[in-house]
């Protein structure tokens, strides 16, 4: 075994004597490093089933800010110290199952690394342990080497999953969706409105629109009405849903597990009460990010509001329109 890439490059590794503890392969190891190759540098680690520190040590040798080496057998922690020797960085030794070291800490982790013995029967407990305990940071990886025979099914639907198989062996990618919270009125929702969202979706795996209430604005659509124009308009988006809540955008961002809020900034005259906003809600829990589409900075609902009064639907995205002629002609039949 030898380090692949960085720092200690080409360092020989000692390896486990026995059949006891199974080494990740440098063919293994250098795909998986590949595939998370940008995520290396400064990430806090923690490598679980340590075995000879392998993994945690290429971590290590590429800029890791931080390698946690957990194994429960007092000689393979001697191993991994061994082949720690000379090296420079900040890590530790942990001589301990993986659950008593998943359940008794708080601190979360980048990387998370799980190659236990195939037959041991404990990755997916320890997958999942690590999930529930949430030690994985936002944004994090768990890396989950396993016998391709015994393929990883997580049923969550908060978790994605990318898997690699190389022959008997299998590695999967196993992280947190991303979730964004788009928020406002939507009275109605604009083609500026849409341009967000879109925006939004690349950014994140999933977007959650909030329609909330505003105090201050007096409506023309009512919530039930706003999120049916919505729905119309995301018909043919994916990754999409769409809700209506009286509680502050933190609160919902909490309850639906979204990782940022987003908002929509049409120019200077939004910036200040947006940056008062976003300095709420950072305090609270949630940073910002904002989005100005360049094509309808001079678009708002108060503008498109005002040509709906006069038959005119050329703000609203295409998909609503129809929706929205029908919801404006109840209006006018309830009058």
């Amino acid at each position: 075994m030898r380090v692949i890439s960085g720092k200690y490059r080409g360092r020989k590794l000692a390896s486990p004597i026995g059949d006891n503890v199974r080494p990740t392969t440098d063919r293994i190891k250098e795909t998986v490093f590949n595939i998370l190759q940008w995520q290396v540098e400064g990430a806090r680690v923690l490598d679980l089933f340590a075995g000879s520190g392998a993994l945690g040590i290429e971590c290590l040798s590429r800029g890791a800010e931080e390698v946690v080496f957990v194994d429960r057998d007092p000689s393979s922690a001697a191993l991994i110290k061994q082949n720690l020797k000379g090296m420079e960085g900040n890590f530790r030794v942990v001589v301990s199952d993986f659950m008593g070291v998943v359940r008794s800490g708080e601190s979360k982790f980048d990387l998370v690394f799980i190659d236990p013995p195939y037959k041991s029967g404990l990755g997916k407990l320890a997958v999942d342990t690590v999930l529930d305990c949430d030690r994985l940071a936002q944004g994090g990886t768990v890396v989950y080497e396993h016998s391709s025979e015994l393929p990883y099914e997580c049923g969550r639907e908060d978790i994605l999953t990318r898997t690699k198989q190389m022959g008997s062996v299998t590695v999967d990618f196993i992280r947190r969706k991303r979730i964004g919270l788009v928020t406002g009125t939507f009275d109605p929702v604009t083609k500026g409105h849409m341009a967000v969202i879109e925006e939004a979706l690349r950014i994140f795996d999933e977007v959650v629109v909030a329609v909330l209430v505003n105090p201050e604005k007096e409506c023309m659509f009512t919530p039930e009405e706003r999120v049916s124009i919505l729905n119309a308009a995301l018909s043919d988006k994916k990754n999409v849903k769409t809700l209506f809540s009286e509680d502050m955008a933190v609160e919902v961002a909490r309850r639906v597990g979204a990782e940022k809020l987003v908002r929509g900034v049409r120019g200077a005259e939004d910036e200040a009460y947006e940056n008062a906003m976003a300095d709420f809600n950072r305090e609270h829990g949630f940073d910002t990010v904002f989005i100005s589409p360049d094509d309808y900075r001079d678009v708002s609902s108060t503008f498109a509001r005002e040509l709906l009064k006069n038959g005119d639907f050329r703000l609203i995205p295409n998909g609503a329109i129809i929706v929205t002629k029908e919801i404006l002609q109840k209006k006018g039949e309830a009058h």
